[in-house]
């Protein structure tokens, strides 16, 4: 009797190989030959779970995003709320623990987006699901008077997220100018200047 597959694991399990390739070899290697040959085996086993490539590339794309956000929210729950857990949000971003993060993955995501419909619905759910992690997270700072701005909320989400967006590409490009270090020194200084705390998070 053949084993039973569970077909939502095997697409996760499908996805995170496309991912690996996206990564290892950039957007234009993700074909269904070379997944298939990276995966060992026939490319039926994909055309059965996608329609097309771009279907492929979305799923990889959400099943990054949804595992990022799980690892996120493991480490939220270590931190104090407020702009502790801000701050934790926004270091993930931009990792200082040696974490594997795919940058090759997100600059394909952002570039493809564009011109994708598909790509372009995936980027704008995880960037929407960001911002509210980060707006409910700030709610909580002022309700603790750990912020004085009186910038509009929608504001602060937004110059925090293109901040740490650009530290991030940063770190991508120049790695050696952002050292662990420096990078969290940089996010502190973000959350300070935007949001008028003084912030000094270990």
């Amino acid at each position: 009797m053949p084993k039973r597959v569970d077909p939502i694991r095997r697409r996760d399990e499908l996805a995170a190989l496309v991912v690996r390739v996206l990564e290892a070899e950039g957007a234009e290697a993700a074909t269904f030959r070379r997944i298939a040959d990276a995966g060992e085996f026939s490319m039926g086993v994909l055309t059965h779970y996608f329609r097309d490539k771009d279907e492929m590339i979305a799923t990889a794309f959400d099943w990054l995003a949804r595992t990022s956000f799980a690892t996120l929210d493991a480490r939220l729950v270590t931190a104090a709320p407020g702009l502790d857990r801000v701050m934790a949000a926004l270091s993930f971003m931009v990792p200082t623990r040696g974490e594997v993060t795919y940058p090759g993955v997100w600059l394909a995501l952002w570039s493809a987006a564009r011109h994708n419909p598909k790509l372009a619905d995936v980027h704008r759910d995880y960037y929407a699901r960001w911002r509210r992690l980060i707006a409910l997270n700030l709610k909580v700072a002022h309700q603790l008077g750990q912020i004085r701005t009186t910038t509009a909320l929608s504001d602060l989400v937004d110059l925090l997220i293109s901040g740490v967006d650009g530290l991030w590409l940063g770190v991508v490009m120049e790695a050696r100018r952002y050292p662990p270090a420096r990078r969290r020194r940089l996010v502190n200084a973000l959350i300070g200047s935007i949001t008028q705390s003084a912030t000094d998070f270990e």
